[in-house]
C-alpha cells in the first residue's frame, strides 16, 4: 500500500508529538480520529537501497505464497519487487556509506537477495544471470548470503557456480563452529543494548536452510539450540521462556501493545537476557526495560514460530 501510494517505500509512521509518544496505555486514544486535525501520523522515509531490496527481496517471497489463496495481492507483491529491483540503484558514495547508515556493499547483498528471491519465484533468467555475475561477491559473503543463495542454486543448474558455492561451504561451516563453541548454549551470545533473543532466533532461521539444503554438511543441532534459548536455556538468574504463555515459567509482563499495565500478550517474544555493565545477565520482570521485554512481531514473534516449525520438521513430525 506504501508503496502504490507514493512510489518508494517508508521507513515508519509514527506521532508529532511528544504528548502522544509518551502517553501510555491504550494507544488508540492517541488520536481522535479526525483525519487533517493536529493529531495526525506523520510518515516518514529514506533514502535506503539495502532496505529497498530487502523489502523486494521479501515481496517476491510472499507472492509465492500469496498466490494460492489472494491472487490480486501476489501480483502487486511480485510487481513492486520486481519494479524495486529494477530502479534502486547500488551505489558507492563519497564515504562508501549513504546517509541512512547502509554501505553499498550491503546495498549490492540485498540486492542478490532480492534476485534469489525473484529467481525462485519467477525462474526468470534475468536473475539468475545477475546471481551467476556476483559469484565472486558471493563465495566472498558466505556468512550473510549463503543461507538464501543455497535456496536456489540447485535451480540455476550452472556447473561454475555451484562448484563455486559448494567449495564454500566448508569454510562457512568452520565459521559457524567457531561461533556455536563460544557458549555453552551452543549459539554466540553478543547482546548490546538489546537481550540477544531476536538475533539468536534469526541465527537459527537462517541456518536451517543451510540444514535442509545441505544436511551432509550442516547440522540440524543449532536450530534446536537457538529454540531452546528462547525456551530458558540462556544465561542469568532468570531462566523463564522469553515466548509468553510457553513453558512452564515465562515472561508474563511485557512492553507491548499496553506498555503501561503489567500486562502480556500470548505468544508475543521478548529479547530477553541483557548484558548490563559490567557485563552480568539481567532480565528482570519490569516493563519499561524495553531492551529485555520489548515485543516485536517481525523476527521476534515470527522467527519463534517458524523455529518451533523447523524443529518439528527436522523431527519428522512437521
Amino acid at each position: 500500500g506504501a508503496y502504490e501510494a507514493l512510489g518508494r517505500l517508508y521507513r515508519g509512521i509514527i506521532v508529532n508529538s511528544m504528548k502522544q509518544y509518551v502517553m501510555l496505555g491504550d494507544p488508540a486514544v492517541q488520536t481522535k480520529n479526525i483525519q487533517g486535525d493536529d493529531d495526525d501520523r506523520w510518515v516518514f522515509t529514506e533514502d535506503n537501497p539495502r532496505r529497498e531490496l530487502t523489502t523486494a527481496a521479501q515481496l517476491a517471497a510472499a507472492a509465492r505464497v500469496l498466490y494460492s489463496f489472494n491472487e490480486n495481492l501476489c501480483r502487486k507483491a511480485l510487481k513492486a519487487a520486481q519494479e524495486l529491483f529494477e530502479v534502486t540503484e547500488v551505489r558507492e558514495s563519497k564515504n562508501a556509506y549513504d546517509f541512512a547508515g547502509s554501505s553499498a556493499k550491503d546495498a549490492l547483498l540485498a540486492k542478490i537477495h532480492a534476485a534469489t528471491e525473484l529467481f525462485i519465484t519467477t525462474r526468470e533468467q534475468k536473475y539468475s544471470d545477475f546471481l551467476l555475475s556476483e559469484t565472486e561477491t558471493i563465495v566472498n559473503n558466505m556468512e550473510k548470503v549463503a543461507w538464501f543463495v543455497c535456496r536456489a542454486e540447485k535451480y540455476i543448474g550452472d556447473e561454475y557456480f555451484t562448484r563455486a558455492i559448494h567449495a564454500a561451504l566448508p569454510e562457512l561451516k568452520r565459521e559457524l563452529d567457531i561461533l556455536k563453541a563460544e557458549t555453552p548454549y551452543g549459539i554466540p551470545y553478543r547482546p548490546h543494548v538489546w537481550g540477544a533473543g531476536w538475533m539468536i532466533q534469526r541465527q537459527g532461521y537462517e541456518y536451517f536452510f543451510l540444514h535442509k539444503a545441505y544436511p551432509h554438511i550442516f547440522t540440524p543441532e543449532m536450530v534446536f539450540d537457538a529454540l531452546n534459548f528462547v525456551l530458558g536455556c540462556h544465561p542469568g538468574s532468570n531462566n523463564m521462556s522469553f515466548a509468553s504463555g510457553i513453558g512452564t515459567k515465562s515472561a508474563l509482563v511485557a512492553y507491548g501493545w499496553n506498555r503501561a499495565d503489567w500486562s502480556f500478550c500470548p505468544g508475543g517474544v521478548i529479547s530477553g537476557t541483557a548484558l548490563i555493565r559490567p557485563d552480568f545477565p539481567e532480565l528482570l520482570e519490569f516493563p519499561y526495560l524495553w531492551q529485555q521485554t520489548e515485543y516485536v512481531l517481525g523476527g521476534g514473534s515470527s522467527h519463534y514460530m517458524f523455529l518451533v516449525l523447523a524443529a518439528q520438521w527436522i523431527l519428522g513430525e512437521g
